[in-house]
């Protein structure tokens, strides 16, 4: 992990990365997130510093640490009741990543089949252990990256990509080229920090602020095939609804 001035202690900034992972579902709570060891070493920090990012964690029930087994994340799974989809028209969406293709360009980061994160086999319905498609791109705008784009695919769909063809066409193009009806897309939007592959591919430091979309496909007969997490620098990304009121749709809050 690079040192950048700020008047941030650095175990602080590391505590803020291993916070918004737990809160995002990055570990999941029956296996042991990665020892002290593994973090420094990703970090490219001292054991010194993990430990106290950790006891901050623990302070706060985040997390659990025992002797002898590890760190363990305790149960989140209670939802927020006002966590709710808004239903809106797919149209909008695809006008816009096509204009979003027509003004960036792509650069391929890796392709390639193997397990994906638990969060990510919640979402898709599917085992932790089925293997599933990872397309890793990079967005740049203005020579400057832009966004930071990790996409998961059912095998039958994701096996089809190519590398050159990532570095020139939007996903949501490559997939419907493949086969797959897009019936309905489920997208939230969250505000993150870098943690140190992020960081690396947008050039920010760790711990930087970011907007994270993700994105969940289903086809035709409503399951999902398709997972896209994109991280955007939160300097460089606004997102905009306009909301009308519908003719003869007045409404009133309850008590």
């Amino acid at each position: 992990m690079a040192e950048i001035h700020s008047p941030t202690p650095l175990y602080h900034r590391i505590y803020a990365v291993m916070r918004e992972r737990i809160i995002k579902g990055y570990y999941p709570s029956d296996v042991a997130v990665p020892s002290e060891a593994e973090l420094s070493e990703s970090f490219s920090v001292s054991r010194i510093t993990i430990r106290k990012a950790m006891e901050m964690l623990t302070a706060e029930g985040l997390v659990t640490r025992t002797r002898g087994r590890g760190t363990f994340v305790n149960d989140r799974t209670k939802e927020n009741k006002l966590n709710r989809a808004v239903v809106s028209n797919i149209n909008g969406l695809f006008s816009y990543l096509n204009a979003v293709g027509q003004s960036t360009r792509l650069k391929v980061i890796s392709l390639d089949l193997g397990e994906a994160p638990p969060r990510i086999c919640a979402q898709m319905g599917v085992s932790p252990t089925t293997p599933l498609v990872r397309a890793v791109r990079v967005r740049f705008l203005d020579k400057r990256p832009y966004s930071l784009s990790i996409a998961y695919l059912l095998p039958e769909i994701g096996q089809t990509l190519k590398r050159q063809d990532l570095a020139t066409t939007n996903m949501i193009d490559l997939v419907q080229e493949a086969g797959a009806t897009v019936e309905q897309v489920e997208q939230t939007l969250t505000a993150t920090l870098a943690d140190d592959y992020a960081a690396k591919h947008l050039e920010i430091p760790v711990g930087a602020p970011l907007m994270l979309v993700n994105r969940l496909f289903f086809n035709a007969d409503l399951k999902p095939f398709y997972v896209a997490e994109i991280f955007y620098c939160a300097d460089r990304y606004e997102y905009r609804v306009s909301l009308k009121r519908e003719d003869g749709k007045d409404f009133s809050l309850g008590n």
